[in-house]
């Protein structure tokens, strides 16, 4: 099975290296490549990094680092999705640098997280879900408990590696401040307001836009051993399995 997922893999990559090179991703079925913001940082370079380094494929991520460490920079005029990015190229540069205790990564990783922070400068401590990169405007305060509590891994992690407490207080909050706006019954809504921290939408389920948001009150507590993280997990899991939760097969 390994051998097959790597096969596979290798597959995908060898065809971004063919259409795509240089840019955020590959559009499989016209073979031409696709930038998410009308430029390109390079969001497969540095989110599959880590992977071709695990996979033991030398070259590839030897010429994929070095493409990172030519021309990506974050010095751009262009609004991003602070949750994508954070997840995506912020994990993919932390990933990578602990994998090959090459400071450069992680240069550009702190150089990232410190252009993002001010998605938190909300009312709430809620983050917006734009940011640009160049002038640390934000916009869009309407977001998603995934957005908001789907954060601390990764800015944690990098508090950890750059001694630089901000990160990991920013996204704490964050994912404390979604915590609090539970429903009397302990679930969390789908949609809400930064700026007031009111829900746009209450309903509640375990899917895309939440899902993240629960997972990583647990992987924070795993990771960080964050007490914290640890009590607001507890605290969710028996409104999940009594409002949420459905029985299959009498499991």
């Amino acid at each position: 099975m390994a051998t097959r997922v790597r096969t596979e893999f290798l597959h995908a990559w060898t065809n971004y290296e063919k259409y795509a090179w240089g840019h955020d991703a590959l559009k499989p079925l016209s073979k031409t490549p696709h930038d998410w913001y009308g430029q390109s940082l390079f969001m497969t370079p540095v989110d599959a990094l880590d992977t071709l380094i695990l996979m033991k494929l030398d070259d590839e991520a030897a010429k994929a680092k070095a493409l990172i460490m030519k021309d990506l920079s974050f010095d751009r005029d262009v609004y991003v999705k602070n949750f994508e990015i954070t997840i995506r190229l912020l994990g993919g540069l932390l990933s990578s640098y602990q994998l090959t205790n090459d400071k450069r990564l992680l240069d550009l990783a702190d150089d990232l997280g410190n252009r993002l922070l001010p998605v938190f400068n909300s009312p709430t401590g809620l983050p917006y879900v734009y940011v640009n990169l160049k002038t640390g405007q934000v916009r869009d305060p309407k977001t998603n408990p995934a957005e908001t509590g789907t954060l601390l891994l990764e800015f944690g992690t990098l508090s950890k590696l750059t001694a630089k407490p901000i990160y990991y207080e920013k996204a704490k909050r964050a994912l404390v401040e979604t915590f609090k706006r539970r429903s009397s019954i302990g679930l969390v809504g789908s949609t809400l307001n930064v700026e007031t921290g009111a829900w746009f939408d209450p309903d509640s389920h375990i899917s895309g836009g939440i899902d993240s948001y629960y997972e990583y009150l647990w992987k924070c507590w795993r990771l960080f051993g964050d007490k914290d993280c640890y009590e607001m997990w507890q605290a969710s899991i028996p409104a999940i399995n009594k409002y949420l939760a459905h029985e299959v097969g009498g499991e």
